[in-house]
């Protein structure tokens, strides 16, 4: 398939900064992940929780912070104030979600809420700067897409901040239910939303020009209000609003696959490039709100004994099988400039993080120690190798976002 080439960003340097800094971070979150996939090490909590937010925080939202720069910017002034905003916002981001990672891992409750504000405080930044951006471009599904997944992050994280000042003491006020409506919203609703996002843009060719339709709103919003109403759901412990998000998400899901319908036919799956990292992530997308509807139709309100495997079968299936793989792609694109540059490492990607993926998944899901044992190393070294080769194809300037 010919995928045309995104717009060039007036921030291509704070771009590749961005997803340079995610790919960095990434690598707590996978060493861990392999020694603990291959049970050599027996994690205590800080350290998974490291884990998570090593690869939620620092991975993902720096790398959909990167993909809401990049496609927001195309028309903005790299000049005055309004660059030194964006620059300054930038490395604020990198730095307070090291930071941040790096509380976990210390386990230091007592500087994990003022490095999660600071955190906090970035989000706001890039937020404040879409929705003014929104108003000067003329959008499209992949803009509001991203406007929405930044508007439920900056609402999971308020949420995850006051559950670090409950942790440290204070904030007794939070009902329990916070601790579930974090993580939930996180998952099923920004995720979901940032998944859509990336896919669609690179999908469609330099961001789906065409006017936004009814179906694309719908598209967006079905999703959106959906993870609104879980999150009130869990905060309240109300299982009809917990529940409206498996409608809500299953019709999303298949708008979204219905537009996307001819460009995930032309995809050659075989061949070498990005395309197939951004259809794959869509394949995924829906297996994920799959198992979301299992998850909420099997255990209704009875989310107390939902079993640890299907939540982290949930978890890994949309960190890798939907963002990683978006994501991957748009690195992949921002450092097109020397795709020549060990390309048979792309391959290697697509192949070994998938198989891997579904087999460390299939493992969880059986709960078979072996298979997931015998997955976990496939995984994690395909990544390993590709943040290696896109890091090394980073080290040039480009024309391009990158």
């Amino acid at each position: 398939m010919s995928q045309e080439t995104a717009p060039a960003s007036p921030f291509r340097g704070e771009v590749k900064a961005l997803f340079q800094a995610a790919m960095v971070v990434f690598l707590v979150t996978i060493f861990i992940g392999v020694l603990n996939g291959l049970d050599l090490i027996e994690f205590a909590r800080p350290t998974l929780l490291t884990h998570v937010h090593a690869g939620t925080l620092g991975w993902i939202t720096l790398c959909v912070l990167g993909a809401a720069l990049w496609l927001f910017s195309p028309g903005a002034s790299a000049e005055g104030r309004h660059a030194l905003y964006i620059r300054g916002l930038t490395w604020v981001a990198i730095v307070a979600t090291a930071f941040y990672v790096l509380t976990f891992l210390l386990n230091n409750a007592t500087a994990r809420p003022v490095a999660g504000s600071l955190v906090l405080g970035a989000i706001l930044g890039f937020l404040a700067w879409v929705v003014v951006r929104s108003r000067q471009i003329t959008l499209t599904v992949p803009h509001l897409a991203i406007l929405a997944a930044l508007t439920t992050l900056a609402i999971g994280a308020v949420l995850g901040v006051l559950l670090q000042v409950y942790l440290a003491g204070s904030a007794r006020f939070l009902p329990q239910g916070a601790f579930g409506s974090h993580p939930a919203t996180m998952v099923t609703g920004y995720l979901i939303l940032a998944g859509m996002a990336v896919t669609e843009w690179r999908l469609t060719g330099g961001g789906a020009r065409a006017p936004i339709s009814r179906l694309g709103v719908a598209q967006v919003a079905l999703p959106f209000l959906g993870g609104l109403a879980l999150l009130v759901g869990t905060l309240a412990d109300i299982f009809a609003l917990i529940a409206l998000i498996v409608p809500c998400q299953v019709l999303g899901v298949l708008i979204y696959l219905g537009r996307l319908r001819p460009q995930l036919a032309r995809i050659h799956w075989f061949a070498g490039g990005n395309e197939r990292l951004f259809g794959l992530s869509a394949v995924f997308l829906a297996v994920n709100v799959g198992m979301i509807a299992y998850l909420i139709a099997s255990y209704a309100n009875r989310f107390d004994e939902v079993p640890a495997w299907l939540f982290f079968a949930l978890d890994h299936a949309v960190f890798i099988g939907v963002m990683t793989n978006g994501l991957l792609g748009l690195v992949y694109e921002v450092s097109r400039a020397r795709r020549s540059f060990w390309p048979w490492v792309d391959h290697v990607l697509f192949w070994g993080m998938n198989i891997g993926m579904v087999g460390f998944v299939s493992g969880l899901i059986v709960q078979e120690a072996a298979l997931k044992r015998a997955f976990t190393p496939v995984m994690g070294t395909s990544i390993l190798l590709a943040l290696l080769t896109y890091t090394l194809r980073l080290q040039t300037k480009t024309k391009q976002a990158g």
